[in-house]
């Protein structure tokens, strides 16, 4: 039961860059892992793994478990490095694991560290197991949604993709992801290139932190352009900022051309709009500064300044964050928005929308409402990716059996909580009669940015919990 096996495949992973979309490698590891150790597996189109495990002797009767999690990770860097093909180098100290200049990778790498322990180690006793490692999930949840069910032998399910310890999950939010398509289309300019930015926003999962009032530094950015706007001539040649479409963008950043002559009075409204959004956000999101810069170049060619107003009055016009509270749940987001995602190309500016809803009919209204107002503007959309929320089960062997456990472990009784953060769940019980399920997971601070990290002993306590529910009869 030792942890530094965990740790070992851990930093094994890191080792791997595995941002989504760039899971080839992982998952040709994950399968050698299976492999050399003569283990029944199955790697689909997909690349989502499968590793079964016989029960060990006595065991042959308790309930079949699965085990899952997923392989791919948000990977982003302080700088421009190409996490592509450059690895997590994986720091420690006492208390945490971290990353030497990006994200870690712990949602869900920590995941599939447990699940290769466990199947390294023959002295576990544990019941029959799957151990299903999904990809992609980080961008729509398109290994779970592909995934044939036949593949899945049981229908007790001990997800393994939550960030708190001693916190139950049994039920999560479904999600939409719509892509808004504006077009980009340049023309002869005069005017000083300019680079205005915001940056040093916390940024964050935009289903566990969107209830914090965070900024989003693309709509903090789309507003400043529009107040500029307003007193001078402004337009866009591009404009980029965030990580992900299910991440808070902390920072922001366009290129713009500014008539000849009102670089001061640019810069002069710049520096109030900076305290502007300062005192906004003061106590909720510190650290932000908005910043301009000229490089002295002369702009030959941009977006008209009626197609830069009209983008960045699109930005503003959409909503943002909280949409709505639940009713039944006291504290519990029902429904939010979040504008994760804009990139320029040669032709168009596409922006990227991650919405979630507890309730699947509200979802769908915001979906229709995000869908209207870029109709209203001219600018044509799609759904990318959609996943079903995971509905709160009343009757639960598996989650009477854990909370026992735990009980009897600490001396307390943990949190089982439905939250707003979607999870492969929603997708699994759609597709599997039976399934009763429930996420845990170490802590983790600050997933899906390059602030976050992983705790030690909290990996090592779940452990020991995840090893002794395995080996606890029924």
């Amino acid at each position: 039961m030792n942890t530094e096996t965990v740790f070992k495949y851990f930093e094994e992973l890191c080792g791997i860059p595995h941002g989504s979309y760039n899971i080839d490698k992982i998952s040709d590891h994950l399968a050698e892992f299976a492999k050399a150790r003569n283990l029944k597996y199955v790697q689909d189109e997909l690349k989502n793994i499968v590793i079964y495990l016989d029960a060990t002797p006595g065991y042959e009767n308790e309930p079949m478990t699965v085990l899952q999690g997923h392989m791919d990770m948000v990977a982003v860097s302080v700088d421009d490095r190409d996490m592509k093909n450059v690895p997590v180098k994986l720091m420690r100290d006492e208390e945490y694991l971290f990353a030497d200049g990006t994200s870690l990778g712990g949602d869900d790498g920590i995941a599939v560290a447990y699940m290769m322990a466990i199947a390294d180690d023959k002295s576990l006793a544990h019941p029959a197991l799957d151990l299903l490692i999904t990809v992609n999930e980080e961008v729509g949840m398109d290994g779970a949604i592909g995934l044939d069910p036949k593949l899945i032998r049981g229908r007790r399910f001990i997800n393994l993709d939550s960030e708190d310890e001693g916190i139950f999950t049994t039920g999560c939010a479904g999600g939409v992801r719509v892509v808004a398509k504006v077009k980009r289309e340049l023309s002869e300019a005069k005017g000083i290139e300019a680079m205005i930015s915001i940056q040093g926003g916390l940024g964050g999962h935009s289903g566990q932190m969107i209830n914090k009032g965070r900024m989003n530094a693309c709509v903090s950015l789309a507003r400043v352009i529009y107040e500029l706007a307003k007193h001078t001539d402004i337009r866009i040649v591009s404009f980029e900022g965030g990580t992900a479409a299910n991440a808070i963008p902390g920072e922001s950043r366009a290129v713009l051309a500014v008539a000849a002559g009102d670089e001061d009075r640019v810069q002069k409204r710049i520096n109030e709009l900076n305290d502007v959004i300062i005192h906004e956000y003061h106590g909720k999101d510190e650290g932000i500064s908005l910043k301009l810069e000229y490089s002295g170049k002369d702009v030959a060619a941009a977006m008209s300044a009626a197609d830069s107003k009209k983008l960045v009055s699109f930005m503003i016009a959409e909503p943002d964050g909280v949409q709505a509270m639940s009713g039944v749940v006291e504290g519990l987001v029902e429904t939010s928005l979040n504008m994760g995602l804009i990139r320029t190309g040669d032709t168009e500016i596409t922006l990227q929308y991650e919405l979630r809803s507890m309730i699947g009919s509200c979802a769908e209204r915001l979906k229709d409402k995000v869908v209207l107002i870029a109709e209203a503007f001219g600018i044509d959309t799609e759904v990318s990716s959609s996943y079903p929320e995971w509905e709160y089960r009343e009757a639960s062997p598996l989650r009477d059996k854990m909370v026992k456990l735990y009980r009897e472990m600490y001396g307390t009784d943990p949190v089982v909580e439905v939250i707003h953060a979607g999870l492969e769940c929603g997708v699994l019980a759609k597709k599997l009669e039976g399934f009763d399920a429930v996420s845990i997971g170490p802590d983790m601070q600050d997933i899906h940015t390059v602030n976050e990290k992983l705790s030690v002993k909290s990996v090592e306590r779940v452990w020991e919990y995840l090893i002794k529910l395995l080996g606890t009869k029924d």
